[in-house]
């Protein structure tokens, strides 16, 4: 049983290397984008010569960036959502709340199931169909690597919900998540911070 817990934690381990990976990827590529609108900026009223496409890769990055972040985001507790009740009864009673845990999590797995089956067949359309954005002449760029970055990004927060499921079990029965990470200190600081 502990070498599967052991190949559990290491899968666990790889698997947030992926999410912080992704992360800072998507915060270096906000840096790249500001540099790309000052440049933009400045070439078009200094120089009278503006950058063509800024405007459609900036469309197209805001979305890239989304998928590449969020599933950092609820790795670490900082998706949005009202949680003083769940705090509250996360602390009160340990059980009920790892049970209604389990239940928001399993929601998620669910969702993002439904949004990765829409995509695929999205991101197949926009591949084959070579579809782009942009004005043909000035500036195009394909469609198809923003629709992959969907579906790479929602299967990615679907496995992240899994894992917080799993952790809600393991908590039921009194286990350790396979990994401590910052995401549980998040959780139980939300909790204190509601009791003040």
């Amino acid at each position: 049983m502990s070498v599967i817990i052991n190949l559990l934690n290491f899968l666990r381990y790889i698997f947030d290397w992926i999410v912080v990976t992704t992360n800072a990827a998507a915060s270096s590529w906000i840096f790249v984008l500001m540099a790309l609108v000052t440049s933009d900026i400045v070439l078009r009223f200094v120089f009278d010569s503006p950058i063509s496409g800024v405007t459609e890769i900036v469309e197209i990055s805001i979305v890239i960036i989304l998928y590449l972040q969020l599933t950092h985001t609820l790795k670490v507790g900082r998706m949005t959502r009202s949680d003083a009740l769940y705090s509250a009864i996360l602390r009160r009673y340990p059980a009920v709340g790892n049970i209604m845990g389990f239940f928001f999590s399993a929601a998620g797995v669910g969702l993002m199931i439904a949004i990765i089956k829409g995509g695929w067949s999205k991101w197949l359309q926009a591949y084959h169909g070579n579809f782009f954005v942009g004005n043909v002449g000035v500036f195009t760029f394909p469609e198809w690597p923003q629709r992959l970055i969907l579906v790479i990004g929602c299967t990615l927060l679907a496995i992240q919900f899994a894992l917080l499921a799993l952790d809600n079990i393991r908590a039921l029965f009194g286990k350790q998540p396979l990994v401590t990470e910052k995401a549980v200190d998040v959780e139980l600081e939300a909790a204190e911070e509601s009791t003040k």
